[in-house]
């Protein structure tokens, strides 16, 4: 995949002396913003981080290109052989945006000649329309291309490859736009899938944090459990809990206890199976209807369980705040967080 390669963090490190597991854990701490390239022999894969996220992944191997979640696994993967090259390099946020964007993208417009129309009008045209996604320039009789990034109708990054070698930046612009008027050009236009990166972004987010999410979960239902079973007496939250799982599953299935995806047993939260975007949503739904119902159930008998819940909690914010914060407890159960 062609993108912008001037700011460069990491250059070449070898694979066999570099874990790349750890590298991944520093970008993500400092909240780096930008791509992972792992480059072999005929192969070579992306990351695209955005605040150390790894929100979309292109692999391309033999011809083939894979993006999403599988390539995201297949590039994590492969930079664990041995002899491959590692480079980081920096972007801004919306270049990642777009990247993520035009990892799934349409061919709208091929091979539109400089005989019948320019590429300045070309790009005018876009701009007027908000186009997202990117134009390819090939020269006539040269062995340059042309690369130019458009996020909602704005000329974000332009790019000039020449043998091997290539400038970046919007300063590039007149220059691509002079050569195509000058030496003749076709132009190949891309319309990006912007829905579907997004959502593909938000389950990659989910997947790759998996282990981090069911940790606070584990915590958090367990504190619920607690204290309402003090207050209710013992199994009296796993019993309502499950209830309102099998309720809530015609609007989330993976909370069906009978489909054996999700379970919470013995303050433990596990998932097997393909994590969707909305599993923290569901799940947020599922605790808050249970509390609901052991609310109502406590005020019958004369008691307040929000009181003990809020002290049971408290601890759980101390200690895990920046992992809820990350997670966005504060949005998915706003009356407990």
């Amino acid at each position: 995949m062609i993108f912008p390669k001037r700011d460069s963090v990491y250059q070449n490190l070898n694979t066999s002396f570099t874990n790349f597991g750890e590298l991944l854990v520093d970008l993500k701490e400092n909240n780096f913003t930008g791509v992972v390239q792992v480059s072999y022999w005929e192969y070579e894969g992306i990351l695209l981080l955005d605040n150390g996220n790894i929100i979309n992944a292109i692999e391309e191997s033999s011809g083939q290109i894979i993006t999403g979640q599988n390539a995201v696994k297949n590039v994590t993967d492969k930079a664990k052989e041995k002899d491959g090259a590692i480079s980081v390099f920096s972007q801004k946020d919306d270049m990642i945006t777009l990247l993520a964007s035009v990892a799934n993208s349409e061919l709208i417009y091929e091979n539109l000649s400089t005989e019948f129309t320019s590429l300045k009008a070309l790009i005018s045209k876009l701009q007027n329309e908000e186009h997202t996604g990117y134009i390819e320039v090939a020269y006539e009789g040269k062995q340059q291309a042309g690369y130019i990034f458009l996020l909602a109708g704005d000329v974000i990054e332009s790019l000039l490859a020449a043998r091997g070698d290539e400038i970046s930046g919007i300063d590039v612009l007149p220059r691509i736009i002079e050569l195509a008027s000058t030496s003749g050009a076709t132009f190949c236009v891309y319309k990006a899938a912007v829905e579907e990166a997004l959502s593909e972004s938000e389950i990659i987010k989910v997947s790759f944090d998996l282990p981090q999410l069911l940790e606070v979960w584990s915590v958090v239902i367990s504190a619920v459990e607690s204290a309402t079973d003090v207050l209710l007496g013992k199994n009296t939250f796993i019993n309502t809990f499950k209830d309102t799982l099998i309720e809530k599953a015609d609007e989330y299935p993976f909370l069906d206890p009978f489909a054996a995806k999700f379970q919470y047993q013995d303050g433990v939260v596990t998932f097997k199976g393909e994590i969707k975007k909305n599993f923290s949503q569901g799940l947020g739904v599922g605790l808050w209807g249970t509390v609901e119902a052991l609310a109502e159930r406590a005020a019958l008998e004369g008691k307040d369980l929000f009181g003990p819940l809020r002290e049971a909690l408290d601890p759980v914010k101390q200690e895990y705040q920046s992992k809820l914060d990350r997670f966005n407890f504060s949005a998915i159960i706003p009356e407990l967080f």
